[in-house]
């Protein structure tokens, strides 16, 4: 179990590792945006439009992609009411459940339901509605279902550790850090 936790966590993290780049290229795209619109300077192929859409398309897949690694760090917004004064395996017992129950059938589903929407995009050939647009508007949708995937693979890994922490021999215990 923990061979596996820890392949769907590399993945994560290594997905994570990559996509931060993204936040560089963002930070560029807004600063460009913000220079030609301020000081009137054309660029061809990129006017203030296509810059915009740029951004929020960055901004969209760093936060995507990024999503799975923000939960294995546990660095997501938790409120923390039932499990502030609990002891370790309650709140296994809680994080656990909460994966089970919630985490688990949430991404399922919008993984399902992103994919349908890429397909139809994909399929349409979807384009922005302004004029000016971007074009292949699919490429972001497609990268909807790929972030809930990475979701997924993270909540997997955080139950299977919940799993040994709870159920497995002390061994193992030792080794898994619970939530």
């Amino acid at each position: 179990m923990l061979t596996l936790a820890q392949f769907f966590e590399r993945v994560a993290r290594g997905t994570a590792s990559i996509a931060v780049w993204l936040f560089f290229v963002l930070v560029a795209v807004i600063c460009l945006d913000v220079v030609t619109r301020k000081f009137n300077i054309p660029v061809p192929f990129l006017d203030s439009t296509r810059l915009q859409e740029l951004e929020w398309h960055f901004h969209g897949a760093l936060f995507l992609l990024c999503l799975g690694y923000s939960y294995l760090m546990n660095t997501h917004v938790r409120i923390d009411v039932l499990s502030t004064r609990a002891t370790l395996r309650t709140r296994a017992w809680i994080e656990l459940l909460g994966c089970l129950f919630f985490a688990l059938p949430f991404c399922i589903v919008l993984a399902a339901i992103g994919w349908d929407f890429f397909q139809q995009s994909f399929a349409q050939s979807e384009r922005s509605d302004a004029a000016t647009g971007l074009a292949y508007r699919w490429i972001m949708k497609g990268v909807i279902p790929v972030g809930i995937v990475l979701l997924l693979a993270a909540v997997i890994a955080v139950s299977l550790r919940q799993i040994v922490f709870l159920f497995g021999p002390p061994a193992l215990r030792d080794q898994v850090k619970p939530v």
